[in-house]
């Protein structure tokens, strides 16, 4: 295969692609994109994660592009940490998912701009899983939503690879609702519930036109459900080795994973960026 030349830009995913398993970006990963960034190459971060844990877990990176998270629903300033534009979920559909979740005892997380809203038994189950800090998390007592943005809800804990049942749960009760979702899924134990306008497909898409890059200028890294859209919609996207069937089938191109350096093996193998 001919080397890839003229890219302008690097999108990644955190979880099971950036984030070795530990939660970690692995150190020859990190020096790499840290002298790619000097270089001029813009990292574009694209994670179902807000900006109390996708900032800290990129902190060393120094990242300068806007970051699109929670899916899309927000794409954000990492300098001067401000919302460049975002997708709320309606008041009207919190309020029949927190419902949903009373009755068919399920566990629901709110994502807000600043917090996360949940069970309190669910709390340190949460922090292992994610790497969030306690404080950014708390009860869904304190939840108000005349004062709070929420970015997208996630029925969140174990649930022995049944999601597409509660996917199918979720879409009947929002045919109820006055609000078109989209549903999707970073982990076999999480079900994501977003504005219809969202997803990472139409959040890099937006980034890219702030920052005048073309599709063809952009790497993609990626490995779950949430990342389909964008990993089918660019020329020069990449799955890991450890992603699901359905990242990697759409997929231009794959590689190592996550624990393995994947894209730093893509990066030095395929592309001309590393000199």
């Amino acid at each position: 295969m001919e080397k890839i030349k003229n890219i302008k830009a690097i999108v990644l995913d955190l979880d099971g692609t950036l984030l070795s398993s530990n939660l970690k970006i692995l150190e020859q990963t990190q020096k790499v994109l840290q002298q790619l960034i000097q270089d001029g190459i813009r990292v574009i971060i694209a994670t179902g994660r807000t900006p109390q844990t996708a900032i800290p877990m990129t902190k060393e990176l120094n990242i300068k592009a806007p970051m699109v998270l929670a899916n899309g629903a927000l794409i954000y300033d990492p300098v001067q940490n401000k919302i460049i534009n975002s997708n709320n979920i309606q008041k009207s559909t919190v309020n029949a998912l927190l419902k949903l979740s009373k009755n068919i005892n399920k566990s629901l997380n709110i994502y807000t701009l600043n917090r996360i809203y949940l069970e309190q038994d669910k709390i340190l189950a949460y922090m292992n899983e994610s790497g969030d800090k306690k404080e950014n998390l708390l009860n869904h007592t304190y939840l108000d939503l005349d004062k709070e943005i929420v970015l997208k809800c996630e029925f969140f804990g174990p649930n022995d690879g049944k999601n597409a049942k509660l996917k199918e749960i979720v879409i009947d009760q929002s045919n109820k609702l006055n609000e078109d979702l989209y549903i999707t899924s970073a982990h076999i134990d999480f079900l994501e519930i977003l504005n219809k306008n969202v997803n990472k497909f139409h959040g890099i898409q937006y980034v890219l036109n702030f920052l005048d890059i073309k599709n063809d200028e952009v790497l993609l890294f990626g490995d779950s459900h949430n990342d389909v859209e964008m990993l089918d919609n660019f020329p020069y996207s990449i799955a890991m080795a450890n992603g699901e069937d359905c990242a990697k089938k759409v997929a231009k191109f794959s590689t190592t994973s996550n624990n393995d350096n994947g894209i730093l093996n893509f990066i030095e193998k395929y592309t001309t960026l590393i000199k």
